[in-house]
């Protein structure tokens, strides 16, 4: 826990850098760590991959009720990809 002062400091300073260099301020504020984001891309992956899975079985097998799920969870997996667009 930041005392009053250091608090007061830290406001300032981060005033400053919203000043100086918004460009870089908003570039910090939205930074993701690459670990965080490939963990986010292999869980669209992973979406993707069961999605079609779920879709082939259920051709394969002649069961409509799997081939819906399956282009249900391809549907989100796409909305889950243009999401991570920025």
């Amino acid at each position: 826990m930041l005392s009053h002062d250091e608090d007061r400091h830290l406001r300032a300073i981060e005033q400053w850098f919203e000043e100086s260099d918004p460009a870089f301020t908003r570039m910090l504020r939205n930074y993701e760590p690459p670990e965080r984001r490939r963990q986010r891309s292999a869980g669209r992956i992973a979406v993707d991959i069961t999605g079609g899975l779920l879709f082939l079985i259920g051709a394969v097998a002649a069961t409509a009720i799997l081939m819906v799920f399956g282009v249900l969870v391809l549907a989100v997996g796409a909305c889950l990809h243009l999401a991570a667009r920025d």
